[in-house]
């Protein structure tokens, strides 16, 4: 491990050390069970996971999954626009590919496990609290996590009725509206409900009076029954659904992308009706039973999204047709996705019940992911292969129809004991199969391409995952823990690669990621609740490491990097000081680089059509999609019973993103800053809030496989109002 990470832990571990100790040596008062959303700072504990309550996400104005970038160290979420479609969620370097492969960091809410990356509903209300579980925790969940796992909980069902009606407006002609309601039905069974509306019309104006704005509008509803026997029995059902459309996708160019379509930096200059629609629905089956050996419990879900369709403006995204655009502006060159996936998926649970001395947990998971999509391009080409002959180019479309068949099998366990009074361990261990398959075609318009065969392949993924830590308690505030697991993402295949006679320039399959990590962490916790934080220093050894890149031309694919080396460090604290301020932060650091990789891209193509190849050498180059380091800060002060405010920032440093010629391009860092101000009486909230108020232009991801790299713009200021009842 580098010696200057150990430096900064000792360093960040003196200094939190000694303000700890100057905060024991006072005597001032602190606020009385003090507590965020019933969760008091107690319930706190940095040594599993970065916690956000619920008044944290909604201080923040976090209203989406998106949102929680930087909120906990080196967490990032590289988000195209079109809620989690395309994006690519890491996690201490860890991450999953953009369109093919499986998630690195998992997603539960409420208990109930998420499908793939792409399907994650991106939409947050009426959160309870979230953890941040970093690095492996496969080991006591069912879905594979070697990232991590984002840990959502939503308002429960009280013992007497709660309503609550809440409207928001924003700028940008924003706009948000809820209705919950929950309570019980009866002596053993009660209920929730609740129902979002969004609307929003954008902060990126198309130019051209013929295409779409970046407008944005939702629904998001949810009901759920839960049903407790007079033994003990309990069955918890429900579901919940999502209507998303979006006006055009916030992709922009960049000022330095040669393109001669950019005009300002939240501007389009697109004649096409760019759209997105996605529809979500999904339900959930829980029973839980306990006996004198310990609990069973089991989750049947049920995910079921379609994008119908995605459709974007080449002439404008990408730089090289958008000059071809200039000289022949009636030639289209368009992008557009269907796709339909459906996650069923059961986990089964056995555990002694016990929180203590000693424990164990045995778990089963079983499920099912189905796959079909059509992904149809409209390309200019030259119809007599003479590409300076603009006269002799025409829109040629290109149709790749894909299915995916991905069985899923796991079982795992664990179990916890102390050694002696201060010490104690943790043992995991989890086997995982999939099998997947692939079925697709290719038809091309275009004369001078060659046919392009039907591909059809299966492959099996077996592997094992051992898990250990140790603790040691140092004295009652500092606890020292040391982590390792092997763990792997397994392999698969990519739907936009060609084969042609049998044989594939670039690998349609893609192999297995093993990760080898490890963390060394230092917890600190006083306890009167007022002052608590981790320090923690990871590193991840990485073969076969899965990240997508285009091919050259019109088509990306997921390649393996042979080797990668992820180094880190994490600091989370919180500190209640005075009588009504609370303090919290978190800082992050990644270093990641690949030491070892050659790729080939395609440079251009021969007198008979026939690409030329061209390889290069991806070492050196940081990991992709990863920030170099994150912080979040954020204050919030009780002024009286009925007054409260929250100010805020949070940054995220540079992010590197690499082509199919291993060409570095950096997405600058970027800092926002936030506040919210709160009066509450009679059950009345009215809040005033400000997100961005820097107005800072930055972007939430850039797209490499399109010419010029354009980026998907982030929110500039927002200033609005929002108002709730409760009753």
């Amino acid at each position: 491990m580098n010696p200057k990470y150990i430096q900064v832990f000792f360093a960040v571990f003196i200094l939190t050390g000694t303000s700890f100790s100057a905060l024991c040596g006072k005597d001032s008062e602190t606020l009385e069970g003090m507590q965020v959303d019933g969760l008091k700072y107690k319930e706190l504990d940095l040594s599993r996971a970065t916690v956000l309550s619920g008044s944290d996400i909604e201080s923040r104005r976090t209203s989406s999954i998106s949102g929680l970038s930087a909120l906990s160290p080196n967490l990032y979420i590289n988000s195209y626009g079109i809620q989690s479609y395309g994006d690519v969620i890491t996690l201490r370097g860890i991450g999953n590919s953009q369109l093919f492969g499986d998630p690195a960091v998992g997603l539960y809410v409420d208990g109930i496990p998420q499908g793939s990356t792409a399907t994650y509903s991106n939409t947050l209300f009426e959160v309870e609290s979230i953890e941040v579980l970093k690095g492996y925790h496969g080991h006591q969940f069912g879905k594979n996590s070697p990232g991590g796992v984002i840990n959502v909980s939503t308002r429960k069902a009280g013992d007497t009725h709660r309503s609550k009606l809440y409207a928001s407006y924003g700028s940008f002609n924003t706009q948000s509206y809820r209705v919950l309601a929950d309570g019980p039905t009866g002596e053993y069974s009660s209920y929730y409900f609740g129902l979002n509306r969004s609307e929003s019309d954008g902060y990126v104006d198309n130019l051209n009076t013929t295409g779409n704005d970046a407008t944005s509008e939702s629904w998001n509803g949810r009901l759920g029954f839960n049903f407790t026997t007079s033994d003990g029995l309990e069955i918890g059902i429900g579901g919940s659904w999502e209507e998303f459309q979006l006006g055009a996708q916030p992709l922009v160019p960049r000022p330095s992308s040669n393109n001669p379509k950019y005009s300002s930096f939240y501007s389009r200059n697109s004649g096409i009706g760019e759209i997105g629609k996605i529809s979500i629905n999904s339900q959930y089956l829980t029973v839980r039973t306990g006996s004198d050996w310990g609990d069973i419990k089991s989750t049947t879900s049920r995910n079921f999204w379609e994008l119908n369709p995605s459709l974007i403006d080449l002439n404008f995204a990408d730089s090289g047709l958008a000059g071809l655009s200039l000289a022949r502006p009636d030639l289209s060159s368009t992008s557009q996705i269907i796709e339909e996936r459906e996650t069923i998926w059961e986990e089964i649970q056995l555990s002694n019940g016990q929180v203590g001395e000693f424990s164990w947990l045995i778990g089963l998971s079983i499920g099912n992911e189905d796959v079909t999509g059509d992904s149809t391009r409209l390309v200019p080409l030259p119809s007599d292969r003479n590409e300076s002959n603009y006269a002799g180019y025409q829109s040629y479309n290109s149709k790749t129809s894909y299915s995916f068949d991905n069985d899923k099998f796991a079982i795992h366990a664990k179990i916890s004991n102390s050694i002696s009074e201060s010490a104690s361990y943790e043992l995991g261990l989890r086997y995982d199969h999939e099998k997947k398959q692939i079925r697709r075609g290719k038809s091309n318009e275009y004369h001078f391409f060659l046919p392009v065969d039907q591909t059809s392949m299966e492959h099996s993924y077996d592997w094992v995952t051992p898990f250990a830590t140790m603790s040691k308690e140092l004295n009652e505030q500092l606890t020292l823990s040391l982590s390792s697991s092997l763990s792997q993402k397994p392999g698969g295949f990519s739907a936009y690669v060609d084969e042609i006679n049998g044989n594939s320039i670039f690998p349609i399959s893609f192999t297995e990621e093993r990760i080898w990590a490890n963390e060394l962490m230092i917890n600190l916790f006083q306890q009167n609740d007022r002052l608590g934080a981790s320090i923690a220093v990871f590193w991840n050894e990485i073969d076969d490491f899965q990240f997508e890149k285009p091919s050259g031309s019109f088509d990306y694919f997921v390649d393996n990097a042979d080797e990668v080396e992820v180094k880190g460090l994490e600091l989370n604290f919180f500190t209640h000081t005075g009588d009504n301020w609370l303090l919290q932060g978190a800082y992050g650091i990644t270093d990641g680089e690949i030491k070892k990789h050659t790729g080939s891209s395609i440079s251009g193509y021969d007198n008979l059509g026939q690409p030329i190849l061209e390889f290069h050498d991806f070492s050196g180059k940081h990991v992709p999609s990863t920030p170099e380091q994150t912080v979040s800060l954020s204050v919030t002060n009780q002024f009286s019973d009925a007054l409260s405010w929250t100010a805020g920032l949070t940054h995220v440093g540079k992010i590197h993103y690499l082509d199919q010629t291993a060409m570095d391009t950096i997405n600058d860092s970027y800092t926002l800053w936030n506040a919210s101000i709160s009066y509450s009486a009679s059950d009345w909230e009215l809040s005033v809030f400000g997100t961005n108020l820097s107005d800072e232009e930055y972007y939430s991801s850039l797209v490499t496989s399109l010419t010029g790299t354009p980026g998907v713009a982030g929110s500039p200021r927002v200033i609005g109002l929002s108002i709730s009842k409760e009753f």
